[in-house]
């Protein structure tokens, strides 16, 4: 047997699996990527490192399409003995590069020059430039990115005639696997994405819920005119700080007002004037206070509170300064002055709890007893001409 042919079938061989070894190390390297954890440009600039390191070849380029014009958006090739990825383009791309990437886009189907140089379709615009500048082979192919045509693979190589039909059916499929990777990166950032999104809608409408039930919360606890609490939150409350009152044998007084001829304000002046003098009367009645003391509207123009910690001559002083700050309210209502006065009631716990029968006092009917006694006083002052305050103990 000759020794020639036989060398050149060994060649060939050889050739061919270098080709194959060159193909399947790429397509390893590209399916070797952690589409989860990268972003597009990482994968781009993975994937083009590969081609141009098992492919030999001089540098590639991903063009997508933006905007009705071709944008290249990641290039890789060699740089002083080494293979970089440029993610910023740092290339100048040819117009003649840029002509076989546009025919390869809008016929959909590869496109090889083996010589750019002496290509009859791409004379005139190699005429135009330097010969340097100009790519001697150039192959190009689509990219579908989600079943669309998104962009084109472009193969750039010094010497002309470096792609051959083993190329020309591998880059294609390098194609397809490059652009399924995409498609599957866009989808999974797009369902995260949404998924963030709905979170943060999710989330949104979880704190405006919340806020709302907060809301109305307060609402039901609040008098929406005043701004004190209700009758509700004061005899929930009242019977929480009387409970404390009784376990650990501390002092505690009720005390209730009743603003002096209210009804009067509301005939004469209208119901605005007396939400008016009802608002302030609240303020003056709240600016006299501790933190610790309640303080809530229970009816009309009904004021109560209880006063932890406090005695019979306490309440007895506060009763005093809250009268005279009412007394020093004033309206000038239709060039008209304005004045009120407040009665009121107390009652205290004394130390031993008792009742006035003698016998102890249980915390559930606590509130209750300190209530109606504080009310009979109540109504006592204002038998005795208003402006009083008169203070009673259980």
């Amino acid at each position: 047997m000759k020794r020639e042919p036989l060398n050149r079938s060994l060649q060939e061989m050889t050739a061919v699996f270098d080709e194959m070894l060159a193909s399947l190390s790429t397509l390893h390297s590209l399916g070797s990527l952690e589409v989860r954890f990268a972003d597009e440009q990482e994968i781009l600039s993975e994937a083009l490192l590969a081609l141009v390191e098992n492919y030999g070849i001089e540098r590639c380029s991903l063009f997508l399409s933006q905007n009705e014009q071709l944008i290249p958006v990641a290039t890789a090739g060699w740089k002083n003995g080494a293979v970089v990825c440029e993610d910023d383009i740092c290339h100048d791309v040819s117009a003649v590069e840029l002509a076989v990437v546009g025919r390869a886009l809008k016929q959909v189907s590869v496109q090889s020059c083996d010589d750019c140089l002496n290509d009859p379709d791409l004379l005139v615009l190699a005429e135009l430039l330097d010969e340097r500048a100009i790519p001697r082979s150039l192959l190009c192919t689509p990219v579908m990115i989600g079943g669309e045509t998104a962009g084109v693979l472009s193969l750039v190589h010094p010497k002309p005639g470096s792609f051959g039909d083993w190329q020309q059916r591998f880059i294609p499929l390098f194609a397809l696997f490059l652009g399924q990777t995409l498609t599957s990166n866009r989808l999974l950032h797009g369902l995260e994405h949404e998924i963030k999104e709905r979170t943060g809608r999710l989330e949104k409408v979880l704190q405006e819920t919340r806020q709302l039930k907060k809301h109305y919360q307060k609402l039901s606890l609040i008098d929406e005119l005043t701004g004190l609490y209700n009758r509700r939150f004061f005899f929930s409350e009242g019977n929480l700080v009387l409970g404390r009152a009784v376990r650990y044998h501390h002092k505690v007084a009720l005390m209730i007002f009743d603003l002096d001829g209210f009804k009067r304000v509301n005939d004469i002046y209208g119901h605005a004037v007396g939400d008016l003098v009802l608002k302030d009367v609240a303020e003056a009645l709240r600016s006299q206070l501790r933190d610790s003391d309640v303080l809530a509207r229970i009816g009309g123009e009904e004021f109560a509170l209880v006063l932890p910690e406090t005695g019979v001559s306490g309440a007895r002083d506060l009763g005093e300064r809250l009268l005279k700050a009412i007394r020093n309210l004033r309206w000038i209502v239709d060039g008209d002055e304005l004045r009120t006065t407040i009665s009121g009631g107390c009652s205290s716990l004394s130390l031993d709890k008792k009742g006035a029968d003698g016998a102890a006092v249980s915390g559930e009917d606590l509130l209750e007893k300190l209530f109606s006694l504080a009310d009979r006083a109540m109504y006592d002052a204002k038998a005795k001409g208003g402006d009083k305050f008169i203070c009673s103990c259980l």
